[in-house]
């Protein structure tokens, strides 16, 4: 459960960065209004729904409670939010908190299941292209197969950003496998799951929905030539190290690449420690042959908008870390060591070739 004080600050927090996102900002304006005044029908409902789920990271409860009320108005033509939601098919001229009241007066049990329930999984392509050019370097560069482990995997899209983007030099013949792990496994042929991957966008994000819908056809169709081309498995993020040491045995010369986004964010300091700890142990026996990329938000910053792409390897069986790069999406700014993460990538022997001349 989250205090409500403490939702309140998590709202005023995104409410001022939505400025850009007026359909938003009005929804996330009229829930702070509705609190500072009491304790409305929907918040006591609401505190129900989330009695037995915990908050780590600040946007969690708020993206929560606005994918849920997104969903609805994808589900219902008559949902009172549609006329002011772009995804769907109204504009974003008017101020949404006269549709937004209106539908928390009576919301359907769904909306609150989703609250209780649901876990937000946005795809977001730029974030998800990191993964390849560091798995050609780790992995291509010497020719191992290896396989694919994402986890919050959701539908799985993000394991075949190699297929549905160009990736120059990118071997895909090397993947033996893209698994995935979630603790609610998502179907994209699912109207009702597909919906909800839509949902976790902001309903004025239109150039990103357009993207997804894009690409869940593309990825449609790879699933329509290739069955098995994702196999994705129920599992609670923090029993990721035991399913991969029951279930993928380090033997033989083949790789592993552990992929997580937006996933150890969300646990607390004492439990992500715990979770370094049993990674670790599960990454031993791969010797020099494993990789585990993280991008996550950094930790310790109440109201961070920065992401750092972290990777772990073994080294003399002892786990290496090293922050490849920093993004902060609020000030728009990238830090990246190029000669500290090839360094760090590259097999042993390998030399860290001369960075390209900028094109005139």
């Amino acid at each position: 459960m989250i205090e409500k004080a403490v939702f309140i600050q998590q709202l005023e927090r995104a409410a001022q960065g939505a400025a850009l996102l007026p359909v938003t900002r009005g929804m996330l304006t009229c829930l702070l209004s509705e609190l500072k005044k009491g304790d409305p029908p929907w918040w006591k409902h609401t505190l129900k729904s989330w009695e037995k789920r915990e908050f780590v990271h600040w946007a969690e409860a708020w993206g929560v409670f606005i994918s849920a009320v997104h969903y609805e108005a994808l589900s219902d033509a008559e949902n009172p939010l549609v006329p002011y939601f772009p995804s769907c098919g109204g504009t974003a001229e008017a101020d949404p908190a006269t549709g937004l009241l209106q539908f928390l007066k009576d919301p359907p049990q769904s909306f609150f299941e989703n609250l209780k329930k649901a876990e937000r999984r946005v795809y977001l392509p730029a974030r998800n292209l990191l993964w390849p050019p560091l798995a050609q370097l780790f992995f291509q560069t010497v020719g191992f197969s290896y396989y694919m482990v994402e986890v919050n995997a959701g539908a799985g899209l993000n394991m075949t950003m190699d297929l549905l983007r160009e990736v120059k030099g990118f071997n895909s013949e090397l993947l033996e496998a893209r698994i995935g792990l979630d603790s609610q496994p998502l179907d994209i042929h699912d109207i009702n799951h597909r919906r909800w991957l839509t949902a976790s966008f902001l309903p004025e994000q239109m150039a990103a929905i357009d993207e997804f819908d894009e690409d869940a056809e593309k990825f449609i169709n790879l699933l329509s030539q290739d069955t098995e081309l994702v196999q994705i498995f129920p599992c609670q993020a923090q029993n990721a190290p035991e399913f991969l040491a029951k279930n993928i045995p380090a033997e033989g010369d083949m790789g592993l690449l552990i992929f997580n986004a937006a996933t150890t964010g969300r646990m607390k300091d004492a439990e992500y420690a715990e979770y370094q700890k049993q990674m670790f142990e599960m990454m031993r026996p791969w010797n020099d042959r494993v990789l585990w990329v993280e991008i996550e938000s950094v930790r310790g910053e109440m109201f961070s908008t920065t992401f750092e792409l972290r990777a772990w390897r073994m080294e003399q069986g002892k786990p290496l870390g090293r922050v490849l790069a920093r993004f902060d999406f609020a000030a728009r700014k990238t830090d990246y060591n190029r000669q500290t993460a090839l360094e760090f990538l590259l097999p042993p022997g390998v030399p860290v070739p001369s960075e390209p001349k900028p094109k005139r």
